[in-house]
């Protein structure tokens, strides 16, 4: 005769195979989920068991570990709120060193006497360029040059002494930044520190080198007009707008409606009408702008709306425009180097500063440890479940069979009412007085009972 318990679980001594068998005894789906929830052992088992008390420990322990999961998820999320500011804050600053020259090989003046004659004579012209952070360690100095470029152009200038340049294909050489995702011919390399150009010749030529530099700041630059309103050679849009707002502002330039600006104290009624009947007129419209002479110049009306002033600045942004350079092989040297150098202020945005990458990648590996800690906690706490579950149905079968051989007869007849009240609780009501059911103290009466009971119905998939 098997204790009441084992109704709901097959093998209760098998906590897994317990569970795995009772869900798959039926074929659809169960609406409940049959993981142990009561990690609860009762205090009678600690007597019994030896080595118990190191459950009341881990307990203590998990407590401790609560709150330091607690104290580390703030952390986390400081480190979530410092990573948002650094979009905010300015990123690296520095110099773009840009190095032009020339080398020569196997010159007339190079060769020696007893020389091989039939080795041409080449010149080979060299661009390299290096980042030179402000602050010293950054690994933004270990960036290639060609990450600060977005297209490079060297035109070969025709004259006399070659002949063969004229309408030649190969006397313009280019590089543009290929497109994310966008395959390569391979004639050029992707990423770089300096790009060669090897041409025969023994003779000077002039060279016509153009460098476009990304522009990490979204700046634009500003037409003459602007720019001698703005006092800027460069700027963003919204710079531009905001110093003709503060213009604006300081030359009170607003239209308002005299109505309201002449009459000392007015009615509300009269406010009321004089809104209505400003409705459709620009001139009583208060964000509309009149222009002084200034304004006219420069946006070319007599008046606008401020939601119009991103269109009336367009013609006066234009994107950056190249660095030209005019350079000349010299032949008559073995190196150039040294010659010719710029320097080109560059400003990266937070999302390429070192400071950024390394909050990045700290936050990623915070998260990464955060993550497999869960889960590991997770699998210990099922284990944990099933086996206080397995402790619980153990103890369950022991008090069975213990109160059994003290008196069979008493424990068979309470035994078989109880079921029979289980039998008419898992095909109807019949047999329960509502009132009864509804009172707090039947509850409490009968708390091993109902346990019981509500284990076998959701065994039987009847709740």
């Amino acid at each position: 005769m098997p204790p009441p318990q084992q109704v709901a679980t097959a093998n209760p001594s098998h906590g897994v195979e317990a569970t795995s068998k009772v869900h798959q005894a039926t074929a659809a789906t169960p609406a409940v989920s049959f993981t142990p929830t009561d990690v609860n052992i009762p205090s009678r088992l600690y007597d019994k068991i030896p080595n118990l008390d190191l459950y009341k420990k881990l307990q203590d322990a998990e407590k401790e570990l609560d709150l330091l999961i607690a104290q580390k998820g703030l952390d986390y999320q400081s480190v979530q709120t410092e990573t948002a500011q650094q979009l905010n804050q300015k990123g690296e600053t520095g110099v773009l060193r840009v190095f032009i020259y020339n080398t020569c090989e196997n010159m007339p003046w190079q060769r020696k006497s007893g020389a091989d004659m039939s080795q041409e004579a080449t010149w080979t012209l060299k661009v390299e360029g290096r980042f030179i952070p402000e602050k010293n360690n950054s690994k933004a100095a270990e960036m290639k040059f060609s990450s600060f470029v977005s297209g490079i152009s060297i035109e070969l200038v025709p004259n006399g002494d070659y002949p063969n340049l004229q309408n030649n294909k190969s006397n313009i050489i280019e590089w543009k930044e290929p497109k994310t995702g966008a395959p390569t011919n391979g004639a050029m390399p992707t990423s770089f520190d300096g790009i060669d150009i090897k041409r025969p010749g023994v003779f000077n030529l002039n060279l016509k080198i153009a460098i476009l530099v990304k522009d990490f700041s979204n700046k634009f630059l500003l037409s003459p007009q602007m720019a001698q309103f703005t006092g800027k050679r460069e700027a963003a849009q919204q710079d531009v707008v905001f110093q003709i707002w503060q213009y604006v502002i300081f030359k009170n330039l607003f239209y308002k409606p005299e109505t309201l600006t002449n009459v000392p104290a007015v009615s509300a009624s009269s406010i009321a009408d004089s809104s209505l009947n400003m409705q459709g007129k620009d001139k009583n419209d208060l964000s509309t702008i009149r222009c002084d002479a200034t304004l006219k110049e420069l946006l070319e009306v007599d008046c606008f709306k401020f939601r119009d002033l991103y269109k009336l600045i367009q013609p006066h942004l234009r994107p950056r425009e190249p660095i030209i350079i005019d350079y000349e092989v010299i032949t008559t040297k073995s190196t150039t180097l040294g010659d010719v150098v710029l320097d080109i202020p560059i400003d990266l945005p937070a999302l390429m500063s070192t400071s950024y990458k390394d909050l990045v990648s700290e936050n990623k590996t915070t998260f990464e440890i955060m993550t497999k800690s869960d889960e590991q906690i997770q699998f210990l706490n099922l284990r944990i479940s099933l086996g206080i579950s397995a402790l619980q149905s153990v103890n369950a079968r022991e008090l069975f069979y213990r109160d059994l051989s003290e008196d069979p007869v008493k424990f068979l007849r309470a035994w078989l009412e109880s079921q029979a009240e289980t039998l008419k609780a898992l095909r109807s009501e019949d047999g329960y007085n509502e009132e009864t059911v509804r009172r707090a103290e039947f509850f409490k009466q009968n708390e091993e009972l109902l346990k019981q009971k509500i284990d076998l119905m959701l065994g039987a998939q009847k709740m």
